[in-house]
């Protein structure tokens, strides 16, 4: 369909309702084999209501799949690889009926987003951006942990946005203004403890910046407590009790938002010198004349670089092992409990996560699914198409 009616797909905003462990691979022969289930009477994830009404839309599904294959069929027979406009008339039909059943099927599963909630997270997204970009002002963050998505901060970002979203964003998603029911399903369950949360904070900040009556409230507040070491760590088990939850009862949202998140704060990837080369040279004539890396086998001996490239070639690349590699072979950072060892499937050495952040199919190695490559093999060694054949 993308080559027939890649400008006739129905939409699939409705996606981003679904909850993140859903939007898999294989999510789409999962939808066929459940219309087929409806059909021949079997319930397999749903309730029996809720299939009854399901089966009339898998009905229909199936026949427009069952008329798709007829019409290609005879289409292959007589003019193949053309697709006139009943081809592709069918080819909608069967598009806009798949989307249909797909929203409607996992709706019956789990509880989709609304607009409004979609609306909220997003907001939440916002706040997590602000604090990120607030932290790396005052020096509690640094960019390479962002760039080499430390993951130490999926536990320190939620707990800085707890503190943002009361104390300098009040007005934001986390305004204690709004009802339970005005804030995200993220946080509402947390209403009542972020409450208790919120005085805390104003507690630890007098002499701020806090006009003299708020000032003088929280002195006596303050005041309730034996020490301001008692003080802080009661509001710091208050705010790791919320993020705690946050991560246990809303992964899947968390997990989304941060990498919403990340993708956002990360530095921008600059085009590199190699790569400026190959589009001027072709790709054909990149290997001799790309900048090498120290130590890269590819780059060592350019004629066993091009016949790698060559397909049926499952000559693998020697693989270092950990206890022989103590940095990063590009950036040479050293490796940390946090910064973590990544092999590079194509040339067998050892990169952090931000020296190995690309994805490509080796077909040269019996590699048909994209895997991780480095940097510099990804721009000096591979071909087009295989960096073409990334995930979705």
């Amino acid at each position: 369909m993308e080559e027939c009616i890649p400008t006739r797909r129905h939409s699939r905003d409705y996606l981003v309702k679904f909850p993140e462990e859903l939007l898999v691979d294989n999510l789409g022969n999962h939808m066929l084999f459940a219309a087929e289930c409806l059909l021949a009477g079997t319930f397999l994830e749903v309730e029996e209501a809720d299939g009854a009404q399901l089966r009339p839309q898998a009905r229909n599904l199936l026949c427009s799949l069952e008329q798709v294959r007829t019409v290609l069929r005879e289409q292959s027979l007589s003019q193949p690889s053309s697709y006139p406009e009943p081809v592709q008339a069918v080819l909608v039909q069967f598009d806009r009926l798949f989307a249909e059943f797909e929203l409607s099927y996992v709706s019956s599963l789990v509880g989709v987003k609304s607009p409004e909630e979609i609306y909220r997270q997003q907001e939440i997204i916002v706040l997590f951006c602000e604090t990120v970009e607030r932290a790396l002002r005052l020096g509690y963050l640094t960019q390479e942990m962002i760039d080499g998505y430390e993951p130490l901060l999926m536990f320190t970002i939620p707990r800085l946005a707890i503190i943002s979203g009361l104390l300098i964003y009040p007005e934001g998603p986390l305004s204690l203004e709004r009802s339970p029911e005005e804030m995200s399903q993220v946080f509402s369950p947390f209403y009542n403890l972020l409450k208790k949360i919120s005085p805390q904070l104003l507690r630890s900040c007098p002499g701020t910046g806090l006009d003299a009556t708020r000032g003088t409230h929280c002195w006596e507040l303050r005041s309730r407590y034996s020490s301001t070491k008692d003080m802080l760590h009661t509001l710091f088990v208050c705010i790791s009790g919320v993020a705690d939850q946050l991560q246990t009862n809303f992964a899947s949202d968390m997990r989304s938002i941060l990498k919403t998140v990340f993708k956002i704060v990360a530095s921008p990837a600059e085009p590199s010198e190699e790569s400026s080369a190959r589009q001027e040279k072709g790709a054909n004539s990149c290997v001799a004349d790309a900048p090498r890396m120290a130590d890269c086998p590819l780059c060592s001996s350019p004629t066993e670089a091009t016949g790698l490239r060559r397909a049926g070639t499952h000559h693998l690349p020697e693989w270092v092992p950990d206890s022989t590699c103590s940095q990063c072979s590009a950036c040479r950072s050293p490796f940390t409990l946090l910064r973590r060892r990544h092999h590079c499937r194509s040339c067998g050495k050892i990169f952090c996560a931000r020296c190995s952040p690309h994805a490509a199919a080796l077909p040269h190695y019996g590699q048909q699914r994209p895997v991780r490559v480095c940097t510099h093999c990804y721009t000096t060694h591979l071909s087009p198409a295989s960096r073409c054949a990334r995930s979705q």
